[in-house]
């Protein structure tokens, strides 16, 4: 028979690291498995490098979910403050930009090596290159089936993440395992991903904008920031922001629309104004050099296409519906989304386990007694801005004290 372990944590990402933590300051022995050739890859390419790792403005509408109320109560316990202080007492010191934090270091790899460390000084077993194949409950134990032999746990937490960018490891392998202990898993869709337009023509471009969704003609979202062109399309973390939304229903094969606005900064009246002043400012001069020194020169000449202005046409000879024209067009700049970019392209994931089916204080199943979850696997996904990472400490900190702090259970 194998040797019995306390917790045995499938899935080395951000929660099982966390999870593993928590349970091993217990005293609890904890093996990890995962089946990469090391742990928390997918770490060191998020913040694009930096690892944006949790955010001042911590909250439960920053999430979608399908249980609100649970996501409250566990970033209640672990607010950022005291997730702040976790990786300080692992050697991580904050660094805070505009309610960002990431690490003072500047270098994802700096967490990951003291998420290590910090393992590796708890006695934490990381086992790596180990596939899982199955996972069942067996008595009061829990069996776990490997390419390289079985291990047997009081207390099994699957932390196997989602699917979004694979290439880390996130090859949505936990939701079958899941599912074959009895739990639902909802869909999963990408989520802060790109969206795809056909706009070639302003590939490379990049701009600061206020970025509107709509569904159907109703708007759905909005956020403002840098806004990218790509050969696919709409990129860049003001997209991120709404393209949950727009991925849900292009999913449903609805209409899905984006307006920018590039004078984000300007209310209707002052970008009125603004346009009115400079047409007369700039008077004489022809409208293909008109926007220059105000807008990317590959935007303005498609905006000025837009507005069926001629490029030899004088600025200041425009009429009163030309001007109005020209302002709709740089204020409500319409581009149908035709589709989005999968998961090798994701920063997250939408769907996945259902979280309803986990006690909101520990993370244990109310279907399996011993089994927990944690992290993106659960149909918990956040916006940009180090919500996805926190809720991944939080839950994977959650799953671990509980796993190893329960108590035998009578058969």
């Amino acid at each position: 028979m194998a040797k019995k372990i306390r917790v045995v944590i499938i899935g080395g990402g951000a929660a099982g690291l966390a999870a593993a933590i928590a349970a091993a300051r217990t005293g609890a022995s904890v093996r990890i498995l995962d089946h990469m050739d090391r742990v928390g890859r997918k770490l060191l390419s998020t913040g694009n490098g930096r690892c944006n790792y949790t955010n001042a403005a911590m909250g439960a509408e920053k999430f979608y979910t399908g249980n609100r109320s649970a996501v409250r109560e566990i970033l209640i316990r672990y607010p950022t403050k005291r997730v702040l202080d976790f990786f300080e007492s692992i050697g991580v010191v904050p660094a805070e930009k505009d309610g960002y934090y990431y690490p003072s270091s500047g270098q994802a790899a700096s967490v990951l090596d003291c998420l290590r460390s910090e393992c590796a000084g708890l006695g934490v077993e990381i086992c790596c290159q180990t596939s899982v194949q199955a996972a069942e409950k067996s008595g009061n134990s829990f069996l776990v089936k490997t390419d390289k032999g079985q291990v047997v746990c009081d207390r099994l937490i699957l932390a196997c993440g989602g699917k979004a960018a694979p290439f880390t490891g996130s090859d949505g392998s936990g939701y079958d395992l899941a599912s074959r202990l009895g739990h639902r898993v909802l869909e999963p869709f990408p989520a802060l991903t790109g969206l795809r337009a056909d706009q070639k023509a302003l590939s490379g471009v990049r701009v600061r904008a206020a970025v509107a969704l709509s569904v159907d003609g109703q708007k759905k979202a909005a956020d403002r920031g840098e806004l990218q062109w790509t050969e696919n399309g709409l990129s860049g973390i003001v997209v991120f922001q709404i393209s949950r939304l727009a991925v849900e229903a292009l999913r449903d094969k609805r209409c899905v629309k984006a307006h920018i606005n590039f004078l984000p900064d300007c209310e209707p009246r002052e970008a009125a104004a603004f346009l009115k002043k400079r047409l007369k400012l700039l008077g004489n001069r022809e409208m293909q050099e008109w926007g220059i020194g105000l807008f990317h020169r590959k935007l303005w000449q498609q905006m000025r296409k837009e507005s069926g202005l001629p490029p030899a046409s004088r600025a200041g000879m425009l009429s009163q519906d030309d001007a109005e024209r020209l302002l709709q067009v740089i204020t409500d700049y319409s581009v149908p989304v035709t589709g989005y970019l999968g998961f090798d392209r994701a920063q997250a994931t939408a769907g996945g386990v259902d979280l309803r089916e986990f006690s909101p204080k520990t993370l244990e199943s109310c279907l399996v007694p011993g089994l927990y979850m944690a992290g993106e696997m659960l149909d918990v996904d956040g916006i940009c801005g180090g919500y996805n990472l926190h809720w991944a400490w939080a839950s994977g900190m959650v799953a671990g004290l509980a796993a190893a702090q329960a108590k035998e259970r009578k058969k």
